[in-house]
C-alpha cells in the first residue's frame, strides 16, 4: 500500500513539475515575443512627438541645386529619423490573422493580428489590431499599426505604436514638403478589457491662401 502511494506521489510530483516548467517556458516566449513586438520608446514621448511638424516638415528639402549629403542632413534633422525599431520587417514576418500573444496589461491579455495585407503595385495597405481577451472572449480592439500610401496621389500615412503599460499610438502623414503630425493617443487597459484614452495630441492640416497648416491642439 505504501508502495503504491509512494509510486502515486512520485507521479504526481513528476506531473507537476513537467507542468511548472511547461508554464514558465510559456511565460518566457510570451515576455520574449513582447519585446520583439513592443515598438519604439520614441512614440511614447509626448514632447518629442509635438516636434514632428517643426522638424520633419522641409519645403525645400529637394530644391535645385542641392547636393544629396545636403538632403541626408536634412532628414537627420526629423525627429522620426530617430525611430529605430524596424516595424516593417517585425510586420511582414506575421502571418494574416495568426494571434501573436504579449505579456498582459493589467491583467487582461493582449494579442496582435494582422489583419489586412493588401500589396498591389501602386498602393499599399497593411494593418496591425491589438486585442483585449477576457476568459477567452474578445473584450475590445483597436488599429495598432498600419502603412497606406498612393503614388498616383502623391501622399502616404503611417501609424506607429509602444506597448509597456500603456499602449501609445502616432499618426503621421507623408506629404512631399515631409511629415506632419495627425495624431498621437495614449490608452489603459482598464479591469473589463476596454481601452480607455488617457492622452490625445489631434491635428487638422488646413490649405489656405496657397498655404498648408497643420493645427493640433
Amino acid at each position: 500500500m505504501k508502495r503504491r502511494l509512494f509510486i502515486i506521489l512520485c507521479y504526481f510530483f513528476t506531473i507537476h513539475s513537467h507542468a511548472e516548467v511547461e508554464n514558465n517556458l510559456d511565460k518566457k516566449i510570451t515576455n520574449y515575443k513582447s519585446k520583439i513586438y513592443q515598438g519604439d520608446s520614441l512614440v511614447s514621448k509626448k514632447k518629442l512627438v509635438k516636434t514632428i511638424d517643426s522638424t520633419c516638415l522641409s519645403v525645400n528639402l529637394y530644391e535645385s541645386g542641392k547636393t544629396q549629403k545636403e538632403i541626408d542632413m536634412e532628414k537627420k534633422k526629423c525627429i522620426l529619423s530617430k525611430i529605430t525599431f524596424n516595424y516593417s520587417e517585425i510586420i511582414n514576418q506575421m502571418v494574416s490573422n495568426e494571434k501573436i500573444y504579449l505579456s498582459p496589461i493589467n491583467g487582461i491579455n493582449i494579442f496582435l493580428k494582422k489583419t489586412k495585407t493588401q500589396i498591389h503595385p501602386e498602393d499599399l495597405n497593411i494593418e496591425v489590431r491589438l486585442f483585449t481577451e477576457l476568459n477567452n472572449k474578445i473584450i475590445d480592439e483597436i488599429p495598432l499599426y498600419y502603412e497606406k500610401y498612393n503614388i498616383e496621389s502623391f501622399y502616404a500615412e503611417s501609424q506607429y505604436y509602444f506597448i509597456n503599460n500603456y499602449i501609445y499610438i502616432l499618426q503621421v502623414s507623408h506629404f512631399e514638403e515631409g511629415d506632419w503630425l495627425k495624431s498621437w493617443n495614449k490608452y489603459s487597459i482598464d479591469d473589463n478589457g476596454k481601452f480607455n484614452l488617457q492622452q490625445s495630441i489631434k491635428c487638422t492640416y488646413k490649405f489656405e491662401n496657397g498655404k498648408g497648416k497643420n493645427i493640433c491642439q
